[in-house]
């Protein structure tokens, strides 16, 4: 009896203690947000047009097998060109937006909003060495690639604007990457080319929607990093 008794005893006895969970982010409360990389901008179409219409072509010269591969390289020529007008035309036409500017801000902004840092400042260029000693931790903030892409088939083709953004945690002391994420967001919003190209208003205002839809998930992607613990 005196066994059964103490054998339960001795496994609770013997049992490791949990280890605790490693929390990189808790003594995190001064973050600055730096912008780095280079971004690009591009209007990604992919138009079935002319290579449907070379097909067609194609179906009555059957025997004539070394038509197909310059109809291909036509058709790419020819949307490399309309491609290259219409980025020309819609980067004149968001000419003045810096879209990591706009990602950084628009994380500070959530970030301030969560309450769980102290100060969050936005920096363009990387820290001083007294800034390095002030925080806490560094993020920085990348948009390789931004602009429109086609998302639905039709008569106009339907395009939205998108961003695909990064963005990483480090200690400023040592360079220790902490936390790291990334987001590729499309807007929900659809609109033919034209729209973009004839307004620039209209261009730049749903390019900065977009922008700073990114930078909110970026934020929320870092603060459920730091809710979970790791």
């Amino acid at each position: 009896m005196l066994a059964i008794v103490l054998l339960p005893l001795w496994g609770c006895a013997s049992a490791p203690p949990p280890r605790p969970t490693a929390r990189p982010f808790d003594d995190v409360r001064r973050i600055s947000i730096v912008v780095a990389g280079e971004s690009s901008l591009s209007v990604v179409e992919h138009k079935a047009e002319p290579g449907r219409t070379f097909d067609e072509i194609m179906a009555w010269y059957p025997t004539k097998v070394w038509m197909r591969p310059l109809a291909k390289l036509v058709h790419q020529g020819i949307n490399w060109a309309l491609g290259f007008d219409q980025t020309v035309t819609i980067a004149r036409s968001v000419d003045g937006i810096s879209p990591r500017t706009v990602v950084a801000a628009a994380m500070a902004r959530r970030l301030r909003a969560s309450g769980w840092f102290e100060e969050i400042r936005t920096l363009e260029r990387e820290q001083s060495i007294e800034d390095r000693r002030r925080d806490d931790a560094v993020v920085r903030v990348m948009v390789p690639t931004w602009g429109l892409v086609r998302v639905r088939d039709g008569d106009p083709d339907l395009l939205a604007g998108f961003a695909d953004v990064r963005a990483h945690m480090a200690q400023p002391g040592t360079g220790i990457v902490v936390w790291e994420g990334s987001e590729d967001v499309t807007s929900p919003e659809q609109f033919p080319v034209g729209a973009f190209m004839k307004d620039p208003d209209f261009a730049r205002q749903e390019m900065v929607d977009v922008l700073e839809r990114a930078g909110q998930r970026l934020a929320s992607e870092l603060m459920y990093a730091r809710r979970a613990g790791r």
